[in-house]
């Protein structure tokens, strides 16, 4: 029997370093990451186009989310049933297809029936990839792994930060949804070649019948985890908002402070860059302390502080906060995606595990640029700042509350 993170585990054919199988799903990742904030830079011009209020708009974010909130669940099912490989596949082509549906969309009926098609890829991607990560590397380097895994979002939304106005500037904002569609086009031939088909049975080594009840007793046991599920809560607050406050940044600096998109995207870019950097580091400091649980609840507390200040400062200082919330945030999902794997005692679930992640993580994403964009229009921005502190202050009594390492 392979033992997971084993250069052999994972894959079946020529031997791969775990580290190269990390690279692979995280460029492939990216694709999912890059699809989902393609909207924040462009949103005042989205909404020009289609002549909707801020209210309407930001449903193009929550409705995003709103798939892979339904489909959670069953894409774990299905990576259990299909492998990885298909799995990672179908999560790619629907990043394709929701894309150049978007592309030709004129109005926000049809935007947002993109979105929902792209959002089911978001949500296989959530789940294949830190069950691949989960396969490859032993508890004692998963953390690590995990935090590394965990810039995909955060690259995603500075990459998209940085280059959608350049884009949007030469193409209008379709040139944003183009180009997402050929990197996720691109990748997903990299991945196809890349990832084996379904290298369950190398690495349990067997098909006997204790490796065939993980599909039914052991799944619904999952299911079942108390644990699981207050981590779940924790990602659902820490989504909420940190989505949504990179949602709705650039407009507030773009409406408010007067800085043109470029700018505006440029200064809210400082967040999602902090969070790449704390993720690893992150990862490296829960492996060497041993403890999950510190790592994705403390950041929380500090963040409900710095989220109120953020409306009522200069832009020098605004870049400031949002430099420190991202390097607080960058450190909840390393804690969250190695606990989920942890809490369910086997790595072989760590699929299922990673969907009812998901469930929290897609509830957040859905309700928090939603709520945001309802504060703004019915009080103000300083409301809209306020109602993000209560929220991380709920998720990380969640996890404080949780058993984790």
């Amino acid at each position: 029997m392979t033992k997971p993170g084993s250069e052999t585990s994972g894959m079946t054919g020529p031997r791969r370093s775990p580290w190269f199988v990390l690279a692979v799903v995280l460029l492939t990742g990216l694709a999912a990451s890059l699809t989902q904030f393609k909207v924040p830079p462009v949103m005042p011009l989205i909404m020009e186009a289609i002549n909707e209020s801020g209210t309407r708009a930001g449903l193009l974010m929550s409705i995003f989310a709103l798939t892979g909130l339904f489909l959670a669940v069953p894409a774990g099912f299905i990576l259990q049933r299909l492998g990885q490989r298909a799995a990672g596949l179908i999560a790619l082509f629907c990043l394709i297809a929701g894309g150049t549906i978007g592309a030709f969309s004129r109005g926000l009926e049809m935007l947002l029936a993109s979105r929902f098609i792209e959002g089911a890829g978001m949500s296989f991607m959530s789940v294949v990839a830190p069950a691949i990560i989960a396969l490859w590397f032993a508890p004692e380097r998963r953390g690590k792994a995990m935090g590394v895994w965990s810039v995909w979002v955060p690259l995603g939304s500075t990459v998209m930060f940085l280059l959608a106005p350049l884009l949007a500037g030469g193409w209008g904002w379709e040139g944003v949804w183009w180009f997402g569609v050929c990197y996720s086009v691109a990748m997903g031939i990299f991945f196809h070649l890349s990832i084996r088909p379904d290298p369950r049975p190398s690495v349990q080594g067997n098909t006997s019948p204790a490796a065939e009840g993980l599909k039914g007793k052991a799944l619904a046991g999952v299911l079942r985890n108390r644990d699981l599920w207050l981590i779940s809560l924790v990602f659902c607050c820490f989504n909420f908002v940190y989505v949504g406050f990179i949602t709705w940044a650039p407009t507030f600096l773009h409406q408010v402070r007067h800085a043109t998109i470029a700018r505006a995207s440029l200064l809210v870019s400082v967040t999602s860059a902090l969070t790449m950097v704390a993720g690893p580091t992150a990862g490296w400091i829960s492996d060497r302390v041993g403890s999950r649980k510190v790592i994705c609840t403390v950041p929380l507390f500090l963040m409900a502080v710095l989220f109120p200040l953020s409306p009522g400062v200069t832009e020098g200082l605004f870049l400031a906060l949002a430099a420190g919330i991202g390097f607080a945030a960058g450190f909840v999902p390393t804690g969250v995606f190695s606990a989920g794997v942890e809490v369910v005692g086997d790595e072989r679930a760590a699929g299922m595990a990673m969907a009812v992640i998901q469930i929290g993580q897609n509830s957040g994403m859905l309700l928090g640029p939603l709520v945001f964009g309802w504060a703004v229009q019915s009080g103000n921005w300083q409301t809209a700042f306020w109602i993000l502190a209560p929220v991380s202050v709920l998720g990380g009594i969640s996890g404080w509350v949780a058993r984790m390492r």
